[in-house]
């Protein structure tokens, strides 16, 4: 009979949601202000910086205060309009609406009775996103998450001008990701099956991607049952290769290109560096998002004030810090 290792394998999938959401307390806290105000947010950070965790829980914690509705809905399962209202109207499943309109209808009276947010994650993949600026003209808050920038960059100015607030997402450290991968095995594995430079191990290796290190650990956990081990080891970690790399926009490659000539450049040159070389240059308000991102995915970092600011390539193995 194999050791038993992982007590609650739960703990170990994409799907759980944490009671506490560690080293995202203030981010966690502005969304959760947010959400009570119906102030409509979007939020942006790279694959395993924990967005989805984040909205889950803040929709949750809101649905329990009982203060009005929130729904949350993956765009990359939902990707029309159609499948995306049914799966917002409670008790959709049981009643046979005919059209999109019905479904409009419908939800226009269930905002009557109570107020209503609406979150879409990976809304990228929604074809038709007209439905945004649909959910704000009838008095819907909408929570908008991406991996990135560009992605909100590139709707229509009239949902950008009514999102007045963005959360980014900085890149875990590995002494954070050691926190929030220590907690998952606590609540996983059995008391004394692994140690602390297990754990060490593997978020020294996923870069700030916990979802990566979630999958590390169960795979190491399973091996180790397998062999009928007391306790897992290092041994047991499998080899990670971060497999969801940042996605760059053709601006932000641009950018990125630009840095890793000169290494280091004040902002107003970067900027006339990037005008010269970009197919379609943008202004500088597009210019500052860009580079928010690349800082927001540990590939460059700002020294320095607004004025007098000094972007920086992040050399490979090096630390980035992310300023606004």
């Amino acid at each position: 009979m194999n050791q038993k290792i992982i007590v609650n394998v739960e703990a170990l999938s994409q799907s759980f949601i944490p009671e506490k959401i560690l080293h995202r307390e203030k981010e966690l806290a502005q969304l959760s202000d947010n959400l009570q105000n119906f102030v409509s947010t979007t939020i942006i950070g790279s694959c395993g910086f924990g967005k989805t965790t984040l909205v889950k829980r803040t929709v949750q914690n809101f649905n329990n205060s009982k203060k009005g509705h929130a729904c949350y809905v993956d765009c990359t399962v939902y990707q029309t309009t159609y499948s995306v209202l049914k799966e917002i109207i409670p008790k959709s499943e049981f009643v046979l609406y005919r059209s999109n309109y019905e479904l409009i209808k419908e939800l226009l009276k269930q905002t009557k009775e109570r107020k209503f947010a609406i979150c879409l994650d990976n809304f990228e993949h929604l074809k038709e996103k007209e439905l945004i600026a649909k959910f704000m003209t009838i008095g819907l808050s909408v929570i908008l998450v991406s991996d990135n920038e560009e992605n909100f960059s590139s709707l229509s100015e009239n949902i950008r001008s009514n999102i007045p607030s963005i959360i980014r997402l900085s890149n875990y450290s590995a002494e954070q990701a050691f926190d929030i991968l220590k907690d998952r095995a606590e609540k996983a594995l059995a008391k004394w099956t692994y140690s602390d430079s297990v754990i060490k191990k593997i978020a020294e290796r996923i870069k700030g991607n916990i979802a990566l290190g979630i999958n590390a650990l169960k795979l190491a956990a399973l091996k180790a049952e397998s062999e009928n081990k007391k306790a897992v080891e290092e041994s047991d970690v499998p080899e990670i290769s971060n497999d969801c790399p940042a996605k760059l926009s053709e601006d932000e490659r641009v950018l990125l290109n630009i840095l890793k000539e000169w290494k280091s450049l004040p902002s107003c040159r970067l900027y006339a560096f990037y005008r010269e070389h970009a197919r379609h240059p943008k202004g500088e308000r597009a210019f500052r998002n860009y580079m928010q991102s690349l800082c927001t995915k540990n590939l460059a970092k700002a020294i320095g004030d607004k004025r007098g600011r000094i972007y920086e390539i992040v050399e490979s193995g090096q630390d980035a810090s992310s300023q606004s």
